[in-house]
């Protein structure tokens, strides 16, 4: 009767569970090990239990079991490993088995517990790939879009009345890269424009897009966000003048670049278009002012709208270069922004806590004509 009850209760185990003897061979199963493996209990019983492993594997468990037998060392015995175990019609499929060492009336035998995870390793898989993609949609787009493309695959498109917006573009990449090769031409701009997009993280800001050697970041489109979103913008173009010097000071092989950019605060639309290769692009005034302001600027310089004066703060200082006569918009001031506060007060709060005691740094007044 208890060993009738003794097969019961490992029956009863979902897992599957076979006993060895010293030799490996095969003493008894249960009925779950029968149903994963698909053998019957006499075809497992006085076989190896190197039936249900790869070749490798097997050798592997002949190997340690003997060594342990000899000489008492456990690397095995009464822990769990990973591993791919093997079915009557040659699949495989991967597990977990333990092993452990039981003594009875003078034997020695060995009760291994294999637990199927096919299952488990198919959730990691689809949650990692899942992980994946989340990592990819965030990386092109801004992060409240793409949790709302995520509930709503339709299309987005939303109006935001106070977005800034910046044109970067270097100054005769035509003629230049006319002397250059395709692969130095591509690699050029990819150093540029990782340390744009460093500086665009720096900030806290929604890069756009790049058109060949043109780069377009604006502030994040979310009115929670934009109460300082033209400073910021303000603050990463003047750290875009100083990559751009880094770069030159690291001697580049095909010489210096010059940078003209421009900027503009306005109303604008955004969304994603189509199905493949999302991008969050702009439209709207604000954007054909802000190229406008690069297109007509001087290099080396970063040239703004008056709107954009307004917004950004007493903290930078910005000099009037004059009227210019702008597509579309008929005569507008434009301003070049010379400077601000002091690197370490640029910083976001993110970047940095203040020092303690530190002295307030002095506010300069915008030399605004």
């Amino acid at each position: 009767h208890e060993q009738q009850l003794l097969t019961k209760i490992l029956d009863a185990s979902f897992d599957a569970l076979l006993v060895i003897d010293e030799r490996g061979i095969i003493q008894k199963v249960n009925a779950a090990a029968t149903t994963v493996f698909g053998w019957s209990e006499a075809e497992f019983l006085g076989n190896s239990i190197n039936i249900i492993m790869s070749v490798a594997e097997g050798k592997k468990h002949d190997i340690y079991l003997q060594r342990y037998c000899r000489t008492g060392h456990k690397k095995m015995i009464g822990k769990q490993r990973e591993l791919e175990a093997r079915k009557k019609d040659g699949s495989l499929f991967p597990c977990t088995i333990g092993l452990t060492e039981v003594h009875h009336m003078g034997s020695r035998k060995f009760v291994g517990f294999i637990k199927d995870v096919t299952v488990q390793k198919s959730l990691l898989i689809a949650e990692a790939e899942r992980q994946a993609s989340d990592n990819l949609l965030h990386n092109i787009l801004p992060e409240h879009i793409a949790h709302r493309l995520k509930q709503d695959p339709s299309h987005i498109a939303d109006h935001y009345d106070n977005t800034t917006i910046l044109f970067a573009d270097i100054v005769g990449f035509t003629d230049k890269t006319s002397r250059m090769s395709p692969h130095d031409i591509v690699s050029m701009l990819n150093d540029l424009f990782s340390r744009f997009d460093y500086l665009v993280g720096r900030y806290d800001l929604n890069k756009v897009k790049t058109i060949g050697d043109c780069y377009m970041a604006t502030s994040i489109p979310s009115d929670e966000l934009e109460h300082d979103g033209c400073a910021r913008v303000c603050r990463f173009a003047l750290d875009l003048l100083q990559a751009v010097k880094a770069f030159n000071d690291s001697g580049p092989r095909h010489g210096h670049v010059s940078l003209r950019v421009g900027i503009a605060t306005g109303q604008v639309v955004a969304g994603v278009l189509g199905t493949k290769r999302f991008l969050f692009d702009m439209w709207g005034d604000a954007v054909n002012v802000a190229a406008r302001m690069e297109q007509h600027g001087v290099p080396n310089q970063i040239q703004v709208t008056e709107k954009v004066v307004e917004n950004a703060g007493p903290e930078f200082t910005f000099e009037f270069r004059g009227t210019l006569n702008v597509k579309g918009k008929g005569p507008m001031g434009a301003y070049f922004l010379k400077s601000a506060k002091s690197v370490c007060a640029r910083l976001s709060v993110k970047e940095r806590a203040p020092a303690k005691n530190e002295p307030k740094p002095a506010r300069c007044q915008s030399a605004v004509i």
